[in-house]
């Protein structure tokens, strides 16, 4: 595993076009960004953006709505949506090129440097690339379990209590002209204004990325996650230095992005420190989750996720019963709707009972009912359980598979925000018919020609087709394989 801050400014480079970096949410392998990438980096590299606006310049990005694609993901299986964003590959491009020039790259990598100097309070949560064949998705959350958890549960040997609280809406909160006192210090950036400043171009192509929105950065690349990580490690330096005029001197912080665990002797330090990070964070336009946010003395319980507590506390696993392991898991995503834990257990459920299923499991359509409903209210799960479905279909004849399909259909029909669900539905159903018809402007790329992003203000033409990869369709299998989804798990 590496970290992007090791990395040269040309590997961030390559690592930040990779088509994974790009969209992180998990897609099938027939949308690939890769060639659309790589061609927008042979036109506008080495060149100033503005060269390629249409009418003279008349018509910058910032005035113009829908650049960015967005896809409304559900956090916690109710009411709370974000949305993903597929940035505009042109503007994409272009902020990669300017923060991986070598000496913008220099400037940033400094800065962190900066931020990381006290060793009290570490980031667990910068970016990194796999050094072999594992995905770079599967090395994050390694290094989430490794850094994180496990270092929260070393530091109950050395500190009596633990604060554990996140920021609300982290990615939506961002201000950003912040971004720019990270990088170039706040007294530079509110003084110098001008385009000259990498903190600035940064601040100007996000705002040309949201119709000149200053509040929020795009969710779902790696380069916002790194943005992100700038605009974090700022506030864990200011925090630090908080820390150290309050006269504490015996405490630890760790960070994973929008994740605090803080360590201390007693309560009255704690507090004294969360009303401290309370303030930082406030300054730089955050808010702390009061629903999320606990003070105990309880550091090991408390390291894990209240999901994952649960999970191993029960055998929710019932060999030879896939009926019973479902409605077990089906329990646990009511009361952790989205977890982690959920992920895990249908991955365990799909290795160990039914990857290597040789006929139509007993009860099927009970067994197909409790996954459509996991499906519905937990969307972090879509990919994992039409996984699971395809698997099954394959052992059911066509006329009853198509009966379920609709059916499926029918039920998410009403939902809002179906864009994702849309996707790995269309993934279900491609092989059988192609050319059926989803809202979703993304799934419509397969069969027609409409746009997804708003390149109104472009000199020259993006050739979307480029994102789809025909080969891939033409040999697409109705029985979903286990790297679609979850590359790591097998």
């Amino acid at each position: 595993m590496r970290r992007i801050l090791d990395m040269s400014n040309e590997d961030a480079k390559k690592f930040l076009l990779k088509n994974k970096s790009y969209f992180s949410l998990d897609l099938p392998p027939y949308f690939d960004f890769s060639m659309l990438l790589e061609n927008i980096n042979k036109k506008i590299s080495g060149k100033n953006l503005k060269c390629f606006y249409k009418n003279n310049k008349t018509i910058p990005p910032n005035k113009c709505e829908g650049v960015n694609y967005k896809i409304f993901h559900n956090k916690d299986g109710k009411y709370d949506w974000r949305p993903f964003e597929i940035i505009h590959p042109a503007l994409y491009v272009y902020l990669v090129n300017e923060i991986c020039e070598k000496d913008n790259w220099k400037k940033i990598n400094q800065r962190f440097k900066e931020f990381q100097k006290n060793k009290k309070i570490t980031c667990c949560s910068i970016p990194c690339e796999s050094n072999n064949k594992k995905s770079d998705k599967k090395d994050t959350i390694l290094n989430w379990w490794n850094m994180f958890e496990q270092k929260s549960i070393s530091l109950a040997l050395k500190f009596n209590c633990m604060a554990v609280t996140d920021i609300t809406n982290c990615y939506g909160s961002i201000y950003t002209h912040s971004i720019a006192w990270a990088i170039e210090t706040k007294n530079i950036a509110k003084t110098d204004h001008s385009d000259t400043l990498l903190g600035n171009k940064i601040d100007a192509i996000i705002q040309a990325m949201s119709y000149s929105q200053t509040n929020g950065i795009p969710q779902g690349s790696v380069l916002s996650d790194l943005i992100a990580e700038i605009v974090l490690g700022y506030g864990d330096d200011q925090i630090g230095k908080r820390i150290k005029e309050a006269g504490i001197s015996d405490y630890a912080i760790l960070r994973y992005r929008d994740d605090y665990r803080i360590f201390a002797q007693n309560e009255s330090e704690l507090n004294t420190i969360l009303k401290i990070v309370t303030e930082v964070l406030i300054s730089l336009n955050f808010k702390l989750n009061a629903n999320k946010t606990i003070i105990t003395d309880d550091i090991i319980t408390n390291s894990l996720k209240k999901d994952k507590v649960s999970a191993l506390n029960q055998n929710l696993i019932i060999p030879n019963n896939l009926q019973k392991t479902l409605f077990n898991i089906r329990m646990l995503s009511i009361q952790f709707p989205n977890s982690g834990s959920l992920l895990n257990l249908l991955t365990e459920v799909y290795n160990k009972q039914i990857k290597d299923l040789k006929k139509r499991p007993k009860n099927s359509e009970q067994i197909i009912s409790i996954i459509i409903d996991i499906m519905y209210k937990n969307p972090k799960a879509y990919s994992m359980c039409i996984l699971i479905l395809s698997t099954i279909f394959n052992h059911i004849g066509k006329t009853t598979v198509d009966k379920y399909i609709n059916l499926i259909l029918k039920k998410f029909k009403n939902l809002p925000n179906t864009d994702y669900i849309d996707i790995w539905l269309q993934r279900l159903t491609i092989s059988r018919n192609i050319n059926k018809k989803y809202s979703c402007l993304l799934c419509q790329k397969i069969y027609s020609d409409k746009k997804i992003w708003n390149s109104d203000w472009l000199n020259f033409e993006i050739d979307e087709n480029l994102i789809i990869n025909k080969d891939s369709i033409d040999n697409i299998s109705p029985v979903i394989l286990q790297e679609e989804v979850d590359p790591f798990a097998y």
